[in-house]
């Protein structure tokens, strides 16, 4: 019995071998470490993603993850990768042991949203200011921008006073949507304003803006929907094709969870801008 023990945990590689993520929960667009270690010469023939962008199996014009690195060692392989999309995924990793029975990775990485429900306000969702460089400048623009707002609200409230003998606060009220949208309104027109413009912060405003216009049009939240799911109710409300909604999906997904940081020219910025005004204005 003895012997017969031996032979079964010398021949299965689950007793040698070790899956691991770390972190095993992220949310999307953070990055998650996958390591799979082996004995030298346990496994052969491994099958692993290389570095890239993947696209979704359901949906081929969509990224579902990023292998940012790869590292191979004798008796390790290390990933590091970045999901696109929600769920519970296995990174699709395939080795043989010496017998070539194939085996596949069943180590489950959790993606969550990167919004949670309680996001409520915009300044929950756009990303975290730094306090140095041109993000300074970007911070103290802000408090001007607000400055503002508060300005032409008591302003408008000593109109309503003086003229409608109406408060300030009738409009919004009725109206509950309409600070959300001008905190995204006056994000978007100071980042065209102070190039270069970040194409991940940018679409990050944007999205927070068709959000909120959104939300105002058929009155409930959809700070905690994903992009897909955005999207759809977009394509279901909206004079936007299918086409051009998954178009404008992959974008904002792509754009706000890469990696890469790069710039988006003023034209293009002003014009997406002025496209989902257009759209959402039906």
């Amino acid at each position: 019995m003895a012997i017969v023990l031996s032979l079964i945990l010398s021949s299965s590689p689950l007793f040698a071998l070790k899956e691991a993520w770390s972190p095993d929960h992220v949310s999307i667009g953070q990055r998650a470490e996958y390591v799979l270690e082996f004995q030298e010469g346990e496994i052969i023939s491994p099958d692993f993603p290389l570095k890239g962008i993947h696209s979704d199996p359901d949906s081929p014009d969509l990224p579902l993850l990023e292998v940012i690195s790869v590292n191979v060692e004798k008796n390790k392989i290390k990933l590091i990768v970045i999901y696109y999309a929600t769920g519970k995924f296995t990174l699709p990793v395939v080795w043989k042991d010496a017998n070539s029975k194939e085996y596949r990775s069943k180590m489950i990485l959790t993606v969550l949203s990167s919004l949670s429900e309680k996001d409520q306000m915009p300044e929950d969702i756009l990303p975290p200011l730094e306090f140095s460089g041109p993000y300074g400048w970007k911070l103290a623009a802000l408090f001007a921008a607000l400055a503002s707002i508060l300005l032409g609200v008591l302003y408008a409230w000593y109109l309503h006073q003086t003229k409608a003998h109406r408060p300030v606060d009738a409009l919004l009220q009725t109206d509950p949507w309409i600070h959300r949208i001008l905190i995204y309104e006056n994000g978007l027109d100071e980042l065209i304003n102070s190039p270069p413009i970040n194409t991940r912060e940018f679409y990050r405003t944007l999205s927070g803006y068709i959000r909120e216009n959104m939300a105002r049009k058929l009155n409930t939240s959809f700070a905690h929907l994903t992009e897909a799911e955005l999207f759809s109710k977009i394509y279901d409300s909206f004079p936007i094709d299918g086409e051009e909604a998954r178009t404008w999906e992959n974008l904002l997904r792509k754009s706000q969870y890469s990696g890469d940081d790069i710039n988006i020219s003023r034209e293009d910025a002003v014009q997406a801008w002025d496209y989902w005004k257009e759209v959402l204005s039906e």
